[in-house]
């Protein structure tokens, strides 16, 4: 099985090439860490990092614009949490980008257009970026894979590689419409019916009301496209399900859904759309468990969605996690009860059901 070729159908190319350039921040124990880091790899007189996760520091933060510009007081500095949705610029950064938030704090949808800013800020050659990227992923055997948010920056490098896009102008020569109905569950703004157990009266946020959601999944099936539905939080998973009851294409997905309960995962597998997982994010499960508490027993449940008759699709979300997918098979066939998956099958929904579902001929 582990000979085999893969398809990673949630992945971000242009992005995990992009964040390749960087430091990877994600072993990083403490704030010295970080700063000790980036110092020691400027970038065309920049100070990006990425993939840095606070649970994983002493501290238990995320760094502020202070503390940034107290590092470089004179240099543009970027960190870009792990989840992608989340990214912390110092005053320099801001000043050179035209953007600004007080708290130097950005998320969701601006954290990928404050990369491409600083990609086009430094002067770096996309089609080598993106070439050099595409070349790690073959080296883990993915051979085949589809860009989850295409833009209007980064579509001129795609080429022909099969993307989704939450960009309606794009949509004709996308497989469909992406959809974030919420955000990340590391930057608390996956939405749930409870609140966060670390974070009293915080419930997340939903992007779309569910007439605005229901609008954006009409104008993509109206085009004979099906639409992708990010939803990491129960309360986003309940929205989702409930728009899909009432307009469905047959390849339409759910992403993520890392906070689940089991009524939801009964009505999905009902409904039949697909759930795109991420096995690789079970390695959450430690500090997800003090996000949610008690909700973790049917959270990253991809043993029950199975158990249940749920169609599984697998990506990685790369460069959010680790795009290897042996890593991933390897990750949850360790897991017990509800969270645990076989390793071999994991690898084949990467090397066949992935492939079936999208009807890509197999790879010999």
């Amino acid at each position: 099985m582990e000979n085999n070729k893969f398809a990673d159908v949630h992945l971000h190319a242009w992005t995990y090439s992009v964040l390749s350039l960087f430091p990877n921040l994600s072993n990083c124990k403490s704030f010295d860490d970080i700063y000790e880091t980036l110092r020691a790899h400027p970038f065309n007189g920049w100070y990006v990092g990425v993939r840095f996760n606070q649970e994983y520091l002493k501290e238990k933060e995320i760094p502020s614009r202070q503390l940034l510009d107290k590092w470089f007081p004179d240099k543009p500095v970027v960190l870009v949490r792990t989840c992608l949705h989340l990214a912390v610029l110092n005053t320099k950064a801001m000043e050179l980008l035209g953007v600004y938030e007080d708290t130097g704090t950005f998320v969701e949808s601006a954290v990928f257009d404050i990369q491409e800013m600083v990609i086009d800020r430094a002067n770096v050659g996309k089609a080598d970026v993106l070439r050099n990227g595409i070349n790690s992923l073959h080296a883990l055997g993915i051979t085949k894979f589809i860009d989850m948010n295409v833009t209007k920056a980064s579509i001129q490098v795609m080429h022909d590689i099969p993307f989704y896009t939450s960009d309606e102008d794009l949509l004709d020569e996308a497989i469909g419409l992406k959809i974030f109905l919420d955000g990340s569950l590391g930057a608390r703004t996956a939405a749930l019916t409870e609140e966060y157990s670390d974070d009293p009266g915080n419930y997340g946020v939903l992007n779309h009301s569910d007439d605005e959601l229901f609008h954006l999944v009409q104008v993509a099936h109206k085009k004979g496209k099906p639409v992708s539905m990010h939803a990491i939080g129960d309360r986003a998973i309940d929205q989702a399900i409930s728009v899909l009851k009432n307009d469905m294409h047959p390849k339409d997905r759910i992403e993520h859904l890392q906070i689940t309960r089991l009524d939801q995962i009964e009505s999905i597998a009902k409904l039949g759309v697909a759930a795109c997982i991420q096995p690789i994010f079970s390695k959450e499960l430690p500090w997800a468990a003090n996000r949610v508490g008690k909700r973790i027993e049917t959270s990253y449940a991809w043993g029950l969605m199975k158990q249940y008759g749920v169609k599984l699709l697998v990506g990685s979300d790369a460069p959010v996690d680790d795009a290897d997918p042996l890593e991933a098979a390897d990750v949850v066939d360790q897991l017990t009860g509800n969270q645990h998956l076989d390793k071999d099958y994991v690898l084949k929904l990467y090397s066949s059901d992935n492939f079936e579902f999208y009807g890509w001929p197999k790879p010999n």
